[in-house]
């Protein structure tokens, strides 16, 4: 039983030492546009937030918010809004 298992690991060893990692392919420079290219790939492009019409100022999103009656959805960034005051 000892050489059989002997004889085992050292087939398991000899065939785990000849194997190679398959090759690398080389993959050339990529230009800003097959960048782009590719990012716009992985991109959804029917993501909802994408359709809404963002206000950058609190007072005319809150006039057209009474005037449309619907809410307003407030993003601040650091308690502050983004961009400053409007």
């Amino acid at each position: 039983m000892r050489k059989l298992t002997v004889v085992v690991c050292s087939v398991l060893f000899a065939g785990l030492a000849s194997a190679q990692p398959p090759p690398v392919a080389e993959k050339k420079p990529a230009t800003a546009e097959a960048l782009k290219a590719e990012i716009e790939a992985l991109r959804d492009a029917k993501v909802a937030w994408r359709k809404v019409e963002w206000r950058t100022c609190l007072l005319d999103a809150l006039k057209e918010s009474a005037r449309k009656k619907k809410p307003v959805f407030l993003w601040v960034l650091g308690g502050a809004p983004a961009d400053g005051r409007c």
